[in-house]
């Protein structure tokens, strides 16, 4: 009976220091796993914070463009309108002077009428054949051959006029030409700045569907990596949760294995027997903390 006493009393002894070993263990895992659970939430935090100012980037570059986009359109259609508005100007002119000209053309053409008419009635009073005159053209000093001369330079007035009459004409033509030439210039232009423009669009249209996919893309990886990182944390806490439920198993089960085995070991071998030392790992190898202990048997 004392034998079996004193075995006991060496059991409880030898597992009062594993207990403690135990539980040392099992702290200093918990802590190696909180402060692993504190760096994974710090990286998680540092990465959203990354995405968050990258996407902010991204949107204030967006925001950039468009206005820039927005300027550009807004300055084209500017430059446009005060091209037509100086065409239109020009044109304007151009009618207006051609009217003066017509205008002086007709003056002239009637002022030149007005003396012909003037010169004839003079003829006509000065040269009209009186009572007993001779009326033989063949005579240059008789009044027959004054009017056949006058007459002759009234029809190469006339022809003059003609001519003259002509020449406006071809001119009126020319500028009606040059203008139907303008107007097709001033189409080919706006047509050109209305492609311009649409391509302009386009190609800001494309920027934005491109930086938007992006911003798509970048907000599909941050979810990604924050599901990564509440995995990881999940994993972590079993982890954790794992090593506390097996330390509170295993001791009990080694004390009542070592009060079983003890007494048959004791009647076997002498009490002075020396005491024997294992080298067991911590079940807490899973958490990347690996500790090694002695246990007294």
């Amino acid at each position: 009976m004392l034998q079996l006493q004193a075995v006991a009393a060496a059991a409880e002894a030898a597992a009062a220091p594993e207990g403690a070993a135990d539980s040392a263990a099992a702290a200093v895992a918990a802590a190696a796993a909180a402060a692993e659970g504190a760096a994974a939430a710090a990286a998680a935090t540092a990465a959203a914070a990354v995405a968050a100012a990258a996407a902010a980037a991204a949107a204030a570059a967006t925001a950039a463009a468009a206005a820039a986009a927005a300027a550009e359109g807004a300055a084209a259609a500017a430059a446009a309108a005060a091209a037509e508005q100086q065409q239109q100007q020009q044109q304007q002119q151009q009618q207006q002077q051609q009217q003066q000209q017509q205008q002086q053309q007709q003056q002239q053409q009637q002022q030149q009428q007005q003396q012909q008419q003037q010169q004839q009635q003079q003829y006509l009073q000065q040269y009209l054949p009186a009572a007993g005159d001779i009326y033989d053209p063949a005579v240059p000093d008789s009044p027959a051959h004054s009017a056949s001369s006058h007459q002759h330079q009234q029809q190469q007035q006339q022809q003059q006029q003609q001519q003259q009459q002509q020449q406006q004409q071809q001119q009126q033509q020319q500028q009606q030409q040059q203008q139907q030439q303008q107007k097709e210039q001033q189409q080919q232009q706006q047509q050109q700045q209305q492609q311009v423009q649409q391509q302009q669009r386009m190609q800001q249209q494309q920027q934005q569907q491109q930086q938007q996919q992006q911003q798509q893309q970048q907000q599909q990886q941050q979810q990604q990596q924050q599901q990564q990182q509440q995995e990881v944390q999940q994993w972590m806490e079993q982890q954790q949760q794992q090593p506390q439920a097996v330390q509170q198993q295993q001791p009990q089960q080694e004390v009542q294995e070592q009060h079983q085995q003890q007494p048959q070991q004791q009647q076997q071998q002498p009490l002075q027997q020396p005491h024997r030392h294992r080298r067991t790992t911590s079940p807490f190898a899973c958490s990347g903390v690996v500790l090694e202990y002695t246990m007294l048997c």
